[in-house]
């Protein structure tokens, strides 16, 4: 196993006065350079309009790297004309630009996740690392609600959108249903028709809630009704590219007086969360909390207040929560043998989110509407009109402060097609600016083997919670050594002990918490790992590893 150690000294003679190359240069004039006279030098450098203009015909004359691969080939080659006396083991932190479009994270869940805040509960837990303007797109379960429109709210979603469109309009209220013949001039295309459902229903669903919406159509054929599933995004309503049927459920909403009758009912089994509901009229639903109501307690609650229904009749039951703030979540319930049950139907979708100041939110997402609304004759933006986008975010965020800073997802078209893009826009007090692709970046470069190499390695030192992740995970594998570093918090390196640590068992060790640490590190990705070891006296040991073929083994 290869340990490299990198020295942070540098001489200081060298990187005094006005010009420090030139004395280099002296030197390599009147003597050639030998091994002995090879400093292992420590530098940050960051590239200026010469240096790139010196690249020109690499970079397509643009003072930026169009991606890491061309920065990988051009950068070792200047750091070995700028610094020709760095050797083995040098170290160069280098500032540039870089063409660096925001891609999202791919995840998977395997849980139900039915709200934006279970979606914020999970990430926090699995994505740790994750920092601000990270987008992900998890794939994940969630509760299907179901809403069937009557003829009533066909007729108000027509009279709210006859000023746009008046021939679609004027047929839907005449005939209570949507036109879906695209030769009609009655036609309702699917983003109108989720236009009309954001102004009847937008208001009645939380923020990351499934919703499958029933309503009326006329295809000139046997078709009668369409289900479209949608997804709220804290703005409104997004379709998704799933199918699923909708089945009628009785809304039964819960009153004060509903909160008061569950208080004393359950006031002897769950004497803290039963006062808590009475006294507050919602229900904890933070783990963490003593007044916490789990899925159980609360199947148990509705079934108090709920009146009696026939075999097999759905409810959906909305209540309020309080989960750090208070607000509303709906429980579609079944009636069987005389009580209700979950009755949730639960579908497999994928949402996009982004971390924000910490937490996690949906995008804002840019719709047809939106689009039409600029006078575009197209569904995007475009080099030439993406300025549009921070204007509109002036009249969304009314109330920004400086620093806001707002998620986006949007359809842009790059001059060959039209991609969806993702990116943040900053608030400075008075405007706001898109984050450009062109970013300002650093990495870092070492003198290997005689030549300049990226040096992608990330120094972590073992933390606390990591020695208990130890001790849960090979407990029942290694239990001697498992429980010894969790007791002393240092793992016992003496080769004659019963509680010894080999190379190969830490190397087991590093795959579960590096995978813990960073689950989506690129392969090629380098760790120095810092731990606390035993071997007589307590010492800090570190040891290098790379990902490799999807798994951490050790640098050669």
């Amino acid at each position: 196993m290869k340990k490299i150690v990198y020295c942070l000294a540098i001489i200081g003679a060298i990187f005094t006065g006005c010009n420090p190359m030139d004395d280099i240069n002296d030197k390599m004039d009147s003597k050639p350079i030998v091994g002995k006279d090879f400093i292992q030098g420590v530098q940050m450098y960051t590239f200026t309009s010469d240096d790139y203009e010196a690249y020109e015909g690499q970079l397509d004359s643009v003072e930026y790297f169009a991606n890491q691969d061309l920065a990988d080939v051009v950068i070792p080659d200047f750091l070995a004309d700028k610094y020709p006396v760095f050797g083995e083991g040098s170290l160069v932190n280098v500032t540039y630009n870089l063409f660096d479009e925001t891609a999202p994270v791919v995840m998977t869940a395997s849980e139900t996740l039915s709200s934006l805040s279970n979606i914020n509960g999970y990430l926090d837990s699995e994505f740790e690392t994750a920092t601000n303007g990270t987008f992900v797109e998890l794939t994940h379960n969630a509760a299907l609600l179901s809403y069937t429109l009557s003829d009533d709210d066909i007729v108000e979603i027509a009279n709210r959108l006859s000023s746009k469109y008046p021939e679609p309009a004027s047929s839907a209220s005449r005939f209570e249903n949507f036109e879906r013949r695209s030769s009609s001039n009655s036609y309702w295309s699917d983003d109108m028709i989720v236009e009309g459902l954001n102004v009847l229903l937008a208001e009645d669903y939380n923020a990351g809630q499934v919703v499958a919406l029933t309503f009326a159509i006329y295809d000139g054929g046997t078709n009668f009704s369409e289900t479209f599933v949608v997804q709220h995004n804290g703005y409104g309503f997004l379709k998704l590219d799933v199918e699923a049927s909708a089945s009628s459920a009785t809304e039964y909403t819960l009153t004060s007086a509903d909160y008061d009758d569950i208080a004393a009912a359950l006031a002897a089994d769950y004497p803290g969360p039963a006062e808590n509901v009475g006294r507050f009229g919602s229900f904890d639903v933070r783990s963490s909390s003593d007044n916490y109501w789990n899925n159980d307690m609360l199947i148990e609650a509705f079934n108090i207040v709920l009146p009696a229904a026939t075999e097999g009749d759905l409810y959906a039951v909305t209540y309020a929560i309080y989960d750090g703030s208070t607000g509303t979540a709906t429980q579609t319930l079944k009636y069987e043998s005389g009580e209700y049950v979950s009755g949730e139907t639960v579908i497999e979708i994928t949402s996009t989110v982004a971390k924000n100041n910490g937490d996690w939110e949906f995008p804002y997402t840019f719709t047809r509407a939106d689009y039409d609304s600029f006078g575009f004759r197209f569904p995007n933006f475009s080099s030439s009109n993406i300025y549009i986008l921070d204007i509109f975010l002036e009249d969304l965020f009314p109330f920004a402060q400086a620093g806001n800073v707002a998620m986006v997802q949007y359809k842009f078209y790059n001059g060959d097609e039209t991609v969806t893009k993702y990116g943040h826009s900053n608030f400075d007090g008075g405007k706001w600016k898109l984050t450009p692709d062109i970013i300002e970046t650093s990495f870092q470069y070492g003198y290997e083997d005689g030549v300049w190499v990226p040096d992608n390695t990330i120094a972590y030192m073992f933390l606390s919670a990591d020695v208990a992740l130890v001790e849960s995970s090979f407990i029942d594998i290694y239990p001697g050594p498992a429980d010894n570093v969790g007791f002393f918090g240092s793992f016992d390196r003496r080769s004659d002990s019963s509680n010894y640590w080999t190379d190969e068992m830490l190397l087991e060790v590093f795959n579960v918490v590096i995978d813990k640490l960073n689950p989506n590190a690129e392969e090629g990705q380098k760790y120095a790992i810092t731990i606390v070891t035993y071997t007589g006296s307590t010492v800090n040991e570190t040891l290098y590893v790379i990902k490799e073929g999807g798994v951490w083994v050790y640098q050669e």
